[in-house]
């Protein structure tokens, strides 16, 4: 196991730990809810903090940034920029493995959906278009970051 893998599953047990429990209470339904709206609350702080290290929250800022992360990981690429949106393609997704590894990896669905919270946060006017993810089965994520208006 390598060590990005293990650090995720160091920082997801005891929240696997709590989402179980809450299942096995609550239900399915009502625990997932929770959870949903724990991600994207979670989002939320670090949408602001990525604003705040990039010093705005413009398409070129985020652009930059995706273009330093695709330089130091090899599951990231950087399909596209332009002023209106960055597509991504990302061939690994080590959060659902770490999830997948503690044996809930249905809740990193609800930790990809997220990402739509998170994009609105950073920037009220953008939206995420996704239409694959590893966690649904997918061979890989596609996320384009992008202003509201561009379909």
């Amino acid at each position: 196991m390598d060590a990005r893998l293990q650090d995720r599953i160091n920082r997801y047990e005891m929240a696997v730990a709590f989402a179980r429990q809450m299942i096995e209470e609550l239900g399915e339904e009502q625990a997932y809810g929770i959870l949903a709206r724990a991600f994207e609350k979670m989002q939320f702080k670090n949408a602001a903090q990525l604003r705040e290290r990039l010093g705005g929250n413009s398409v070129a800022l985020l652009a930059e940034d995706n273009l330093r992360t695709a330089q130091t990981l090899d599951n990231f690429e950087v399909l596209e920029v332009t002023d209106r949106h960055v597509a991504l393609k990302i061939t690994r997704c080590v959060a659902y493995e770490a999830f997948k590894a503690l044996g809930l990896p249905e809740i990193c669905r609800l930790y990809c959906e997220s990402d739509h919270a998170y994009i609105k946060a950073f920037n009220p006017n953008m939206k995420l278009i996704r239409t694959k993810t590893i966690a649904a089965g997918d061979a890989y994520c596609d996320h384009i970051w992008a202003l509201e208006d561009d379909e």
